[in-house]
């Protein structure tokens, strides 16, 4: 696929979609692929998308290491927020489950 993006041809194909994560009223889904951007190297990719994955927002990619950095740093947050009296956010309130094979809370895969 390939669109004109900041009046330059920008071409990608998304390998892998490999969730929604929200939903916008208008339709927009912010979500993490796989995608391939210019022909170069698959990166994980953060974005908004149109309902036909011809239009996006800017976003963020990120090489299969930083995503692994990312998860790691995440993992290290809710351990350590657990000892905390006091947390940004509340962690009562969040769901973790187990979405496509992915880890549940206590870090198990099913």
């Amino acid at each position: 696929m390939a669109t004109n993006y900041d009046e330059r041809d920008v071409t990608f194909d998304i390998l892998e979609e490999i969730g929604v994560i929200s939903t916008q009223e208008t339709g927009w889904t912010k979500e993490l692929n796989l995608v391939r951007w210019n022909g170069g190297l698959a990166k994980y990719d953060i974005r908004d998308w149109d309902p036909s994955h011809e239009r996006m927002s800017r976003g963020i990619t990120l090489k299969e290491d930083e995503m692994r950095r990312i998860l790691t740093l995440m993992k290290r947050r809710r351990t350590s927020s657990r000892t905390r009296k006091e947390d940004p956010i509340d962690d009562a309130s969040l769901e973790y489950t187990e979405v496509d094979g992915v880890a549940d809370e206590e870090g198990e895969e099913e």
